[in-house]
C-alpha cells in the first residue's frame, strides 16, 4: 500500500543505526518517527538531534513496535537480538529490515521461518551489496547469458582490522552466544548470499575454521578473554547447475580495508567485481572467429541503481523487485551457515 508518509522505528542507535538514518534521509516518503536503544544516553543524544519527543525515545524493542503510530521498524543491533525482534515484529505483524545475519542459529531461524509462513509480512535482511552497481550489472549479464554457462563461482572477503599487531580489543564478536559465529556470520554470510544472488542455491558444502588469535583483552576489565568463534573461514561448495565455488574469508590480511571481491567463470566469459571498486565491472571475453582476448572495464553510474532502502519501501508499496534480500534470503543463508559450521566441526561435507 502506498502511503503519505513512512514512520520508522530505529532499533540500535550504533554505527550502523546511523548509516541507515543517513540513508533514509535521502529517501522521499519516510521519516523517522522514534527510536530505541539500550543505551539511555544515545537515546537522549539522538532524540536530541532529530528532535523526537520523549515518549519515541524508548529502551526496550517491544515498545517501540508495539507504537501503532511506527509503520516498520529497521533493526541494526547484535546478533543475539536479531531473533528475538523478528520474532516479536512478526507476531505484531509489523514490517521489519534486520541486519544479517538472519539469526545465531538454525533453529532460530526455523522458527521464524515456521512463523512467516503462518503470517508473511513485508520483511528485508541487510545483504546491501546486492545494491552495489557492479552486483546490479553482473546479475544482469548472468541473466542475458553473457558469460555462457557458469562454470565456477569464486569469493573472498578480507579486512585486516583484527590483525595481532592492532591489538583488537575483545568485543561481542568474538563471543559465540553474542554473535552465533565470528567471522563467517560477520562477513562470510555476504559471500554466501552473493553466490545465491548470482548462481542459486547451495547443493553442498565443505568447510574449514580456525581461530587465529584465542584471546582478546576485555578493556572494561583488563583481563584476557577467550575467543569461542572463527576469526578464519574456507569453504567449498557445489551450487546448483553443477557450478562449482570456493571461499574464503578472514580479517588478518594486511593492507587490506573491504576487500570483498567476486569472480564468475563462464563458457563465455568472466567477470571480476570488488566493493572497493563499486562502479567497475572487469569483463574478459573471446571474440570473433579467431577467439581473439578481450578485456573490458565497464563503467557505471550509480545513479542509474536503486538504493536499498528506496527497494525496501517500494516493497512495502507492494511494488516487484528482483535484488529485494526477504526473510526467505535470510533462512537459507542461515542454513548455508549452519552446513559449513558443522561440516568443519566433523569434517563431513554437507548436502542441503
Amino acid at each position: 500500500m502506498k502511503k503519505e508518509t513512512w514512520n520508522f522505528g530505529i532499533i540500535g542507535l550504533g554505527g550502523i543505526g546511523d548509516y541507515h538514518m543517513n540513508h533514509l534521509s535521502k529517501i522521499p516518503y519516510t521519516r523517522v518517527g522514534a527510536i530505541c536503544d539500550v543505551n539511555e544516553k544515545a537515546v537522549e543524544q539522538v532524540g536530541n538531534r532529530l528532535n523526537l519527543p520523549a515518549e519515541k525515545r524508548y529502551t526496550a524493542f517491544k515498545a517501540i513496535i508495539d507504537d501503532p503510530e511506527i509503520d516498520v521498524i529497521l533493526s541494526g543491533v547484535s546478533n543475539k537480538f536479531h531473533y528475538e525482534i523478528l520474532k516479536y515484529a512478526l507476531a505484531c505483524g509489523k514490517p521489519v529490515f534486520s541486519e544479517k545475519p538472519f539469526t545465531r542459529t538454525l533453529e532460530e531461524a526455523d522458527e521464524l521461518a515456521s512463523m512467516y509462513e503462518k503470517n508473511p509480512i513485508p520483511c528485508m535482511i541487510g545483504f546491501s551489496y546486492r545494491y552495489r552497481p557492479c552486483f546490479q550489472y553482473v546479475k544482469q549479464l548472468v541473466a542475458q547469458g553473457a558469460l555462457g554457462r557458469i562454470r565456477h563461482f569464486a569469493a573472498h572477503y578480507l579486512q585486516e582490522e583484527n590483525a595481532p599487531m592492532f591489538n583488537k580489543e575483545y568485543t561481542w564478536r568474538f563471543n559465540k552466544e553474542m554473535a552465533g559465529s565470528g567471522i563467517l556470520a560477520d562477513i562470510g554470510s555476504h559471500m554466501v548470499d552473493a553466490a545465491r544472488f548470482f548462481v542459486g542455491e547451495f547443493v553442498q558444502v565443505s568447510g574449514m575454521m580456525s581461530t587465529f588469535i584465542d584471546r582478546r583483552r576485555d578493556l572494561r576489565t583488563g583481563e584476557l578473554v577467550a575467543v569461542d568463534v572463527d576469526d578464519f573461514t574456507g569453504f567449498q561448495c557445489v551450487l546448483e547447475g553443477g557450478v562449482m565455488g570456493t571461499f574464503y574469508t578472514h580479517k588478518n590480511a594486511i593492507g587490506t580495508k573491504n576487500q570483498f571481491e567476486v569472480t564468475l567463470f563462464g563458457d563465455l566469459g568472466t567477470a571480476r567485481i570488488s566493493v572497493e571498486r563499486p562502479n567497475e565491472v572487469h569483463l574478459t571475453v573471446r571474440e570473433g572467429e579467431k577467439m581473439e582476448l578481450t578485456e573490458k572495464v565497464i563503467h557505471l553510474d550509480e545513479k542509474e541503481m536503486k538504493p536499498m532502502l528506496q527497494d525496501f519501501v517500494d516493497y512495502l508499496e507492494q511494488a516487484h523487485s528482483t535484488l529485494l534480500p526477504t526473510l526467505h534470503d535470510g533462512y537459507r543463508n542461515q542454513q548455508v551457515l549452519q552446513a559449513i559450521i558443522d561440516s568443519a566441526k566433523d569434517g563431513i561435507t554437507r548436502s542441503l
